[in-house]
C-alpha cells in the first residue's frame, strides 16, 4: 500500500473480487411490514429495522372549538444567515427558503442571495440587492424578484431576476419600463403586473407577458400599494400612500360616502377606471411592509384578499375581506384584532401582511409588542370558515423582530430572516421558523384510545392510533444471494431504509468517472458520530469494462481535497445489479490494517440513476461488515455504517486525476489545518 493510503483508512481497501458463476441469480428473502392508514398513506419497516408490533391503550386530550384561545407561539430557530439583512426579499420553493439582496451593516445594499435547505444556508448568484422590490411567482413555478434600489437607496432599478426551483438558481429577467422601489406584484392569466413607486412620480403599470415588460394603464402613483385581481383578470391597486409618500385622503364615492379609492385596470380594453372600496368609509387598510405579496393573502376558493385595517382613531383593528369583484359583495368577513394581549395586556402594534393558509382555511396576522431592544412576537390564527381565532406569543428577542422579513412555507409555518437593533445601522443574521396554532383549539376532558406500537431495533418506537389505521400487512424484501453471501441480509436491510438499493438482473451501462461533490452525509448509526449534513472530502468515481453478461464492472475511487488525491483505491471487480436506469454496485474490500495488525472487511454501496448528464441521487454507503476483535474499539463496531450523497443531486462527469505526491507529514499536515472545515475523520471515530 501507498504511504498516501495508510492515512485514510476508510478509503483505503484492498477490494476483493467477488466471484460470478452464473447470471441466473438466486435471491435470500426477508420479511417486513407495512403500516397503512386510512388516508392512504402506506410506512414500509423493512426487516431489520423493527422488532415487534404490539397493542397499546393511552388516555389522550381531546380538543374543543372555541375563539379567543390564549396559547404560547412554537418556534424553532435554524441556522444563522450568511449575510446579516433587511428590507430583503424571501421566499420558500419547495422545502427550500431562498433570501435575496436588502441592506446589511450601515446601510450597505447586498447583491447576495442565499438558500436555505438540508439544515443548511449556502450562496447563489443575484445580480441585484432588490431593496424593497417586489416577489411573485410566475405560473409556471418560477420566482421572479424585482426593483427595488440597488445602490445605498439611490438607484432605483428597473432590473429582474428569476428563481428557477429546477436549478436553484438566479437568471437574469426582462428590465421594466420604469426604476421602481417600494413596489408590489401579481400574476393573472393576461401577465405578470408591477405597481408602486416611491419619490417618483410613478404612475405607470408595468405588464410582463413572458417575454418583455410594457407599460400599461394610468394608475394613481402609490408606496407599497395592495395589488389585487379578480376571476376576470382585472388587476386593483389600493395604497393609503402616494409615491411621495404623502397620505392620500378618502374620497367621496357616487353616494356621497367617504372611501378609500383604488384603480381598476382591464386588460381586455386597456382602460383604468377608479374603484371606491366602502368597506373602509371609518377603517383605513395598514401599509404594506416592503417584503409582502399580493398573492400571500388571497383566499383561493372565492378569489378574496385578507387586508389588515386601523379606524380612524387609532384605537381598533380589523381583518376584513375585500374581494374586488364589482358584482359581488364580500366584505361581510370582518374581525375585532385585539390592540392588547388578552392575558398580558401588552400593546400590540399589528403588521399589515396577511399568510392565507387555505390547506387549513386559517388567516395568519402577526404582530409585535415590546421595545425597541426586546420585542414579542404574537400570530393570530383565524379560521375563516369556522370564525374561530387564536392568539399565541413568545417570549422576547434581543432586537427588531418588527423589521425582519416574513414568508409562508408551504407546510403552513411562516419562515422569520433578518432585522435589525436599536440603533438600526446594525443588522442581524438570525433566522427562525414559527408554526401558528390551530385556529380555536382549546382543551376538554380526556379519553382512552387504542392502537399499536411499531418498536423498532435502534430503540425507539413509532404510534399509531386504532382510529387511523386500515391494515398491518406484510411484505418480503428481495435481496441478490451473491451479495447476502458478503453482507447479512440484516445490514443491507438497515441501510435500505436510508438510501436505495437496487435489485435486478438488467443493469444500465454505468461506465465513466464520476464527480460526487458536495460530499455529504445524510445518516449514520455510530454513537457520538458527526453531525447529519456534515461535509466530507469530495469523491471521484471510475467505472469501467462492465461486463453486461455476468454483471460485472471494474471499479475504484479516489478521495479529492482541493483538487489534491487525498486517498485512492486499486481497480477491482464489483457486482452491479439494477434495471432500467438504476443501479447499485456493491464493493467488498478485506484488509489488515498496517498499523493496528486488525483485519477488517468493508462494503462500499453506490446508487443512483444514470442519466445523459451523469449519476441523479447517487448515494454511497460505508459499512463495517466483519473484523477482527478489537478491544480498544479502534475501528467502528460490526454493522455500524455511514450513508453519503451527492447534496446537488448529480454527480456529473469528470476525470481521474493523477495519483498524490503527497508525502504522510504533508498530508497529516493538510488534516490537522483543514480537520474541522473537512470534517477529515478521526483514526478512532471512523475506520
Amino acid at each position: 500500500m501507498h504511504n498516501t493510503q495508510c492515512i485514510m483508512h476508510n478509503w483505503l481497501r484492498m477490494l476483493l473480487l467477488l466471484v460470478m458463476c452464473s447470471i441466473f441469480n438466486s435471491f435470500v428473502q426477508a420479511q417486513g411490514i407495512y403500516v397503512n392508514k386510512k388516508n392512504g398513506e402506506s410506512i414500509a419497516y423493512p426487516a431489520a429495522t423493527f422488532r415487534e408490533v404490539a397493542p397499546f391503550k393511552i388516555s389522550v386530550s381531546s380538543t374543543t372549538q372555541e375563539t379567543g384561545v390564549v396559547a404560547t407561539l412554537q418556534y424553532e430557530k435554524i441556522a444563522d444567515m450568511k449575510t446579516a439583512r433587511v428590507m430583503h426579499q424571501t421566499f420558500a420553493v419547495g422545502d427550500a427558503l431562498v433570501v435575496v439582496g436588502g441592506q446589511t451593516n450601515d446601510f450597505q445594499t447586498t447583491n447576495t442571495a442565499e438558500i436555505y435547505q438540508n439544515g443548511q444556508w449556502r450562496d447563489v448568484s443575484i445580480r441585484s440587492a432588490h431593496v424593497t422590490g417586489f416577489t411573485v411567482t410566475l405560473g409556471d413555478g418560477r420566482v421572479m424578484v424585482g426593483g427595488g434600489s440597488d445602490d445605498d437607496q439611490n438607484n432605483w432599478s428597473t432590473k429582474t431576476d428569476i428563481f428557477d426551483p429546477a436549478t436553484m438558481s438566479f437568471t437574469a429577467g426582462p428590465d421594466m419600463t420604469v426604476g421602481r422601489t417600494a413596489c408590489k406584484a401579481i400574476a393573472t392569466p393576461s401577465g405578470v403586473y408591477v405597481g408602486g413607486n416611491s419619490i417618483k412620480d410613478d404612475k405607470v403599470l408595468d405588464c410582463y407577458d413572458g417575454s418583455s415588460f410594457k407599460a400599461v394603464g394610468d394608475m394613481d402613483g402609490r408606496y407599497n400599494p395592495y395589488l389585487f385581481t379578480d376571476t376576470k383578470g382585472n388587476v386593483y391597486s389600493m395604497g393609503i400612500y402616494d409615491n411621495n409618500f404623502e397620505f392620500i385622503p378618502k374620497k367621496a364615492n357616487k353616494d356621497g360616502v367617504l372611501c378609500v379609492r383604488g384603480d381598476m385596470y382591464e386588460p381586455s380594453s386597456g382602460k383604468t377606471y377608479y374603484y371606491y372600496y366602502a368597506a373602509y368609509e371609518k377603517y383605513t387598510p395598514l401599509l404594506l411592509p416592503s417584503y409582502a405579496r399580493a398573492e400571500s393573502s388571497l383566499r383561493t376558493d372565492r378569489n378574496g384578499y385578507f387586508v389588515l385595517t386601523m379606524n380612524d382613531d387609532g384605537s381598533k383593528y380589523l381583518l376584513t375581506e375585500p374581494c374586488p369583484e364589482l358584482s359581488t359583495t364580500y366584505n361581510h368577513l370582518k374581525l375585532d384584532i385585539p390592540s392588547k394581549h388578552p392575558v398580558t395586556g401588552a400593546e400590540i402594534i399589528w403588521h399589515g401582511d396577511v399568510f392565507a393558509n387555505n390547506a387549513k382555511k386559517e388567516a395568519y396576522i402577526i404582530g409585535f409588542s415590546g421595545t425597541e431592544t426586546e420585542q414579542t412576537v404574537h400570530i393570530i390564527s383565524y379560521n375563516y370558515e369556522t370564525e374561530y381565532w387564536t392568539i399565541a406569543s413568545t417570549e422576547s428577542f434581543n432586537y427588531r423582530v418588527a423589521s425582519a422579513s416574513w414568508t409562508m412555507l408551504s407546510d403552513g409555518r411562516l419562515a422569520c430572516t433578518g432585522g435589525d437593533t436599536e440603533d438600526i445601522k446594525t443588522m442581524v443574521k438570525s433566522a427562525y421558523i414559527f408554526t401558528p396554532p390551530t385556529a380555536g383549539a382549546g382543551e376538554s376532558s380526556s379519553s382512552v384510545y387504542y392502537g399499536v406500537n411499531v418498536f423498532k431495533t435502534d430503540g425507539s418506537e413509532d404510534s399509531y392510533m386504532e382510529s387511523e389505521l386500515e391494515s398491518i400487512t406484510t411484505y418480503e424484501e428481495t435481496f441478490d444471494e451473491r451479495i447476502t453471501q458478503e453482507i447479512p441480509v440484516e445490514y443491507l436491510s438497515k441501510m435500505s431504509a436510508h438510501m436505495p438499493i437496487y435489485s435486478g438482473n438488467t443493469p444500465p451501462n454505468i461506465e465513466g468517472t464520476f464527480l460526487i461533490s458536495p460530499n455529504v452525509m445524510t445518516y449514520t448509526n455510530i454513537e457520538n458520530d458527526f453531525d447529519i449534513g456534515s461535509e466530507f472530502n469530495d469523491e471521484v468515481t471510475d467505472f469501467s469494462a462492465q461486463n453486461m453478461t455476468t454483471n460485472t464492472v471494474m471499479f475504484r475511487d479516489e478521495s479529492i481535497w482541493n483538487s489534491q488525491v487525498m486517498a485512492y483505491s486499486d481497480p477491482a471487480e464489483a457486482v452491479v445489479m439494477g434495471e432500467g436506469n438504476n443501479f447499485t454496485i456493491f464493493v467488498i474490500a478485506k484488509s489488515t490494517d498496517v498499523e493496528t495488525n486488525i483485519w477488517t472487511k468493508v462494503a462500499q454501496i453506490y446508487s443512483g440513476t444514470i442519466t445523459t448528464e451523469g449519476i441523479k441521487d447517487c448515494y454511497f454507503g460505508l459499512l463495517m461488515v466483519d473484523k477482527d476483535d478489537d478491544p480498544e474499539e479502534q475501528f467502528i463496531r460490526r454493522g455500524d455504517f455511514r450513508i453519503f450523497k451527492d447534496q446537488d443531486g448529480l454527480s456529473t462527469p469528470t476525470t481521474w486525476l493523477s495519483r498524490s505526491t503527497l508525502s504522510i507529514e504533508q498530508v497529516r499536515s493538510l488534516i490537522g489545518a483543514q480537520g474541522n472545515k473537512l470534517r477529515l475523520p478521526s483514526r478512532r471515530r471512523m475506520r
